[in-house]
């Protein structure tokens, strides 16, 4: 799945120096307790035990533990942080998820504007290393609460191996979509691998649509307020709905990919049953092993609809990094931080782990044809927290969200219908919401 399904693990708690044995001409330990995303002995969990063994090194008396602090350790690592035992360091905030602001405001997270601008010898600053279109990452009312390590985009993988031995070119305009599907199913090949056991899968090809269509502001309107119409009555939803309905009714999907979960569909893509897949940039990490030598991957990004309203926006999330308010060794945990999102270890990401990076002007991954590309004048290009947030809100939104959506592409729902169902879950999740103020 995911870098974003994590793995449970709390590390044992690790006692001060001084009166325990130590002997009394020891510097006193200075312990850093950091979240890291994966298991020991993946390749991302080696670069960040690198990166805290050069801390360690560089400070008298520091000591880092690594503690998982992904999806399914989430309640764990939270209900620490409730108690007063939070991580010095944790991937827990995200300036355009607003599920995730009341860690500001309860006053769990170290203020990083001052460090942030603080300049450096030779008058940079350390915000100035980043790319412009994922600071809003990184921000909540003017202030700056977390350092952003790496970017998961989505993007239309390709078959690079195919578009190439049939003259084909990935597309940049949605009727060049249709066009390509219908040359590459003449070909005997799937053109669009899809997993329909995941919702939000299936809805990302709702949510680029819709954006182009009616805007983010829009969107958001219906998942987190009251919008002014329903979405069954607002016909850039019908457009969008329609859109997306078209790749099931001229038949662009792979066969079975009802049943189908998202490990089989990837390996299905890079076995060459499916020529493209919209999915997130940690396909490229997390399958980066399991790629086949001769396999050629290509990325583009998600096309543009010919009179839409909007520009194709670019949808994603910036994995970034928080202090804890409370931590008892401030100026440590800054430092990992530091070093963590650098350009130095944005290289080493990109090189070796085929990691996008939102360091500006770092290096892109090698051997993914188009990657260069991606963020080519992006600066003013709007940036999305990607599925809207919904997969990390509560009462049931994403489901509310998504799930008629995969009924429609199953056939049991017109656009028309798809849209009313999700307007009524809606309105029950606003119900709940008030409830539960």
């Amino acid at each position: 799945m995911t870098v974003l399904l994590f793995l449970l693990a709390v590390g044992a708690v690790i006692s001060g120096c001084g009166t325990d044995g130590t002997d009394a001409g020891e510097p006193p330990s200075r312990e850093l307790e950091v979240g890291v995303l994966y298991e020991q002995g993946a390749p991302l969990y080696d670069m960040v035990h690198t990166i805290g063994a050069g801390l360690e090194h560089d400070t008298t008396g520091a000591r880092v533990r690594y503690t998982f602090n992904n999806t399914a350790a989430r309640p764990a690592i939270e209900t620490r942080m409730l108690a007063g035992n939070a991580l010095d360091v944790d991937l827990v905030f995200d300036g355009m998820d607003a599920n995730t602001f009341d860690w500001v405001d309860g006053g769990f997270l170290m203020d990083l504007s001052d460090a942030m601008a603080e300049p450096r010898p030779d008058g940079s600053r350390w915000q100035d290393d980043f790319h412009p279109l994922f600071r809003r990452s990184m921000t909540y009312k003017g202030r700056i609460y977390a350092a952003p390590e790496q970017v998961v985009l989505h993007l239309l993988h390709y078959n690079q191996g195919l578009f190439d031995a049939w003259g084909l070119q990935p597309p940049t305009t949605w009727e060049q979509l249709l066009q390509l599907c219908e040359v590459i199913e003449a070909k005997g090949v799937a053109p669009i691998a899809v997993s329909g056991q995941v919702n939000f899968y299936v809805g990302m090809w709702f949510d680029h649509l819709l954006q182009q269509q009616a805007g983010a502001d829009a969107v958001h309107d219906h998942l987190y307020a009251n919008p002014s119409i329903p979405l069954a009555e607002d016909p850039r939803a019908l457009r969008a709905a329609q859109q997306m309905h078209a790749l099931r009714e001229k038949g662009y999907l792979i066969d079975g990919w009802e049943g189908t979960d998202f490990t089989t569909t990837q390996i299905y893509f890079f076995q060459g049953r499916a020529a493209m897949i919209l999915m997130g940039s940690w396909l490229m990490t997390e399958m980066k092993d399991s790629i086949p030598p001769d396999f050629h991957l290509g990325v583009a990004p998600f096309p543009q609809v010919e009179g839409a309203a909007e520009a194709a926006a670019y949808f994603g999330r910036v994995l970034s990094w928080s202090v804890s308010a409370h931590t008892q060794e401030p100026a440590l945990a800054v430092e990992y931080v530091r070093r963590l999102t650098s350009r130095r270890a944005a290289e080493i990401r990109a090189r070796d782990l085929g990691a996008i990076s939102p360091v500006a002007g770092a290096p892109m991954p090698d051997g993914v044809h188009g990657i260069e590309r991606v963020l080519t004048g992006a600066d003013d290009a709007e940036f999305i927290y990607y599925n809207y947030g919904v997969t990390s809100a509560r009462f049931g939104l994403a489901d509310a969200w998504y799930n008629p959506l995969v009924e429609m592409w199953l056939g049991r729902h017109t656009p028309e219908q798809a849209l009313r169902e999700i307007d009524a879950n809606l309105v029950a999740v606003r119900a709940q919401r008030g409830a539960g103020k």
